[in-house]
């Protein structure tokens, strides 16, 4: 069969094993999972028993990482249908944005390259698709990646913090509302704290948790951060920003795809969820007006990445059809190493 026929035909048992249909599949190989190091990373690696393309699985906010269920789901079947699957350490799961993280996923991807021979696909689900969009720009990384496909991920964190504050992603002249999810609002405060350098965090906090308190004696890069969480303006969201000090700078250049968009040049699948509680959807639509050659998926019996219990028969049918569809392409990237 041709490549893509092939990648269609084990996309299906990956979206059965990925949300526990539990059908029988006599023929798929058993799979092992060992902690290991890949150039130095510790994570989880998962095997078909055989050397094999490989796909870099980056979990986002997840307080349980690489032993969550879901990723534990996600990374047996694809390991089932014939890849090696990598889940990094990564401090990205306590809601952290450190350098490290994406140094050690271009260090992984380039490893895994050497192993097989074949480029690396990056899936990300959550902070963890930006993080892989990021890790593809790279050049340590860029000539080993196949693809990236990403799940309910963030593209530009000013729109972020946008649609956090005001309640409204504006994309292109486009109004998109959104309503978070409690955690959301906790995961945003724990963001905006670090968009100062260390000596003024506390006072960040400490202003933040208490509705009473006047900014006007916070220093200089404190406030700028103050001002631009407490604001409800979104049309004065992007300037508030480019007021943060020099780390609050950093934070929101280093870690938004956004800023590197023009050296993302491998293929792009990005899915998200129309009523995402905890990413907003505008999101989506800022990867598509900057990587207009991206193939995008909109589903709505997700809530984040996470299918609901119980909807209706016709939206999770269409939503299966393009979950199906985003693992094809996942799985085709690499399948011509099998020819």
């Amino acid at each position: 069969m041709l490549p893509p026929v092939q990648a269609r035909g084990k996309a299906a048992a990956v979206l059965a094993d990925g949300i526990g249909l539990g059908l029988p599949r006599p023929f798929a190989p058993p799979v092992t999972r060992v902690e290991a190091r890949i150039d130095g990373v510790l994570g989880d690696l998962w095997s078909p028993g055989w050397s094999a393309p490989s796909i870099v699985l980056l979990p986002g906010a997840a307080p349980q990482g690489r032993g969550d269920p879901r990723v534990v789901a996600v990374a047996r079947a694809l390991a089932r249908a014939g890849r090696v699957v990598f889940v990094p350490e990564m401090r990205l799961y306590q809601a952290r944005f450190e350098h490290a993280d994406l140094a050690a996923v271009t260090r992984a991807t380039a490893a895994l390259r050497e192993r097989s021979g074949a480029r690396v696909v990056l899936l990300g689900f959550s902070f963890g698709g930006s993080f892989a969009l990021l890790a593809a720009a790279h050049p340590l990384a860029r000539p080993h990646v196949a693809a990236v496909a990403t799940f309910g991920s963030y593209f530009d964190l000013r729109g972020v913090l946008q649609a956090a504050t005001t309640g409204v992603s504006v994309v292109g002249g486009r109004r998109e509302a959104w309503r978070a999810h409690p955690r959301a609002a906790e995961v945003i405060r724990d963001v905006a704290t670090a968009l100062t350098a260390e000596p003024e965090r506390a006072a960040l906090a400490a202003a933040l948790r208490d509705p009473s308190a006047d900014p006007v004696a916070l220093p200089a890069g404190a406030r700028a951060a103050y001002d631009l969480i407490s604001n409800t303006d979104p049309a004065r969201t992007f300037a508030l920003a480019a007021r943060l000090d020099a780390t609050g700078q950093a934070l929101l250049t280093d870690f938004s795809p956004a800023s590197v968009a023009a050296r993302i040049t491998v293929p792009v699948v990005a899915m998200h969820s129309r009523d995402d509680p905890l990413v907003p959807y505008g999101e989506l639509l800022r990867l598509e007006n900057a990587l207009p050659a991206a193939a995008t998926r909109t589903v709505s019996s997700f809530t984040h990445v996470d299918l609901h219990a119980g909807g209706s028969v016709g939206p999770v049918a269409r939503d299966l059809w393009e979950v199906w569809s985003f693992a094809s392409t996942v799985l085709t990237a690499q399948e011509e190493w099998f020819d």
